[in-house]
């Protein structure tokens, strides 16, 4: 039988040896670089096909904390089954999740529609409102002349909805197109949810047979730091998950909360899209209160310093209280490292990636303080040692030869 680790430290004493393996890891880095495009359509592609199965596997995973919640406290009731119990807590829990969010949407489309509705039979005027204001500064005229026709270009609200949902097909087959494709979506939904339920169902023989596979696979030595990186990445993908939707959820409310209090105008429209924005980590925040500011800023203008100050008060309470609460200690990683996750994410998978970037940054600083700093003290240690017995025998051999002579 070949032994390759031989092998390879005959190769590694060659001199060309790294510099050999340098330019291999350089051309591939440069292949992969070059066909990012051809990756990306890839991986978009993939996507599109497995779409179905990647919601149900989203919902599934999505509700399982809950089901886990539910089947601790079953199993103690139905001691001769847990099988049993496992069904009722999936069952439970997937008509839980999906009871609420659709009551949710009972009880906020009306309302949503009503905001949305007297937004867009009210929006010439509010940007009539605002074009008088931007006469009323003293900024030149060339430049108001510029905000002017912008504010002109966005003002015909049906226009610019059948741009944006529809692109430039603004036919009767694009909005035949369009419909389809809604009514795909909802299918296709209506199908994930169905896979939810199997997939909660048959977790268990799903978890044994990949623990087989990687444990087949996965070379003895090394299967434990791969079973330790995996129980880590699902407890803080799970974790963020269903944090980042009950914060959001919290945050909506106290923002819906505080709107209805002061009687400020597009109350329930400005609390969904703060909420929505709230599961975008850092930024999102930030871009919900400008939405929404600018919203204010058209209907009444009196109302956007004290949402500001209030959005300011409420990102900086769920930035150093909700949040850490929610969290605990498991997603703390580097501020530049989530911003880099961030703008990678953001531009290979655009919404997705921006999402997935903490938990993914979170991963990586787990894999490093954990596996790689010890691995690589080890190494040090060992090869400190390593020089400090070749520096004893050499010193005793001096002393030898000092004595010989």
């Amino acid at each position: 039988m070949v032994n390759y680790k031989e092998r390879f430290n005959k190769y590694e004493k060659n001199r060309w040896a790294g510099l050999t393996i340098s330019l291999c890891i350089v051309v591939v880095f440069y292949m992969l670089v070059s066909n990012l495009g051809n990756i990306k359509v890839f991986f978009n592609s993939f996507l599109t096909i497995t779409s179905t199965v990647i919601i149900g596997a989203v919902i599934a995973y999505t509700v399982n904390p809950l089901a886990g919640f539910i089947y601790n406290r079953l199993k103690k009731i139905i001691k001769k089954n847990e099988e049993v119990a496992w069904i009722i807590s999936a069952t439970v829990s997937l008509i839980f999740v999906i009871g609420f969010v659709v009551g949710l949407l009972v009880i906020l489309m009306p309302m949503l529609v009503e905001n949305i509705t007297n937004f867009a039979m009210g929006l010439s005027g509010y940007m009539n409102s605002l074009k008088d204001l931007v006469l009323s500064t003293e900024l030149e005229q060339d430049t108001k002349l510029s905000i002017i026709g912008f504010i002109d270009e966005q003002s015909n609200l049906t226009t610019a909805v059948s741009k944006f949902v529809l692109g430039n097909d603004v036919t009767p087959t694009g909005v035949l197109r369009f419909s389809a494709s809604i009514g795909s979506g909802a299918f296709n939904f209506l199908i994930g949810i169905i896979l939810a339920f199997y997939f909660l169902i048959g977790k268990r023989k799903l978890s044994e047979l990949l623990s087989e596979f990687f444990l087949l696979v996965i070379p003895t030595k090394h299967y434990e730091n791969c079973r330790k990186v995996w129980i880590k990445f699902n407890s803080i993908f799970s974790r963020f998950i269903v944090c980042e939707l009950v914060d959001a959820l919290v945050v909506g409310i106290v923002n819906g909360t505080f709107m209805f209090f002061m009687h400020m105008p597009y109350a329930v429209f400005c609390s969904v899209v703060v909420a929505l924005t709230n599961l975008a980590p850092t930024f999102g925040p930030f871009v919900g209160a400008f939405i929404c500011a600018v919203i204010l800023l058209l209907v009444k203008p009196e109302f956007v310093i004290p949402f500001l100050i209030f959005t300011l008060a409420l990102q900086l309470i769920d930035g150093y209280v909700i949040k850490p609460r929610l969290f605990g200690s498991a997603l703390k990683v580097p501020a530049f490292l989530v911003l880099v996750f961030l703008v990678v994410g953001g531009k290979l998978w655009g919404v997705p990636g921006v999402l997935l970037a903490i938990p993914l940054a979170a991963i990586l600083s787990y894999i490093y303080r954990e596996i790689a700093v010890p691995w690589l003290k080890a190494r040090k240690e060992a090869k400190d040692a390593g020089e400090a017995r070749e520096r004893v025998k050499a010193e005793a051999k001096a002393q030898r030869n000092k004595h010989g002579s």
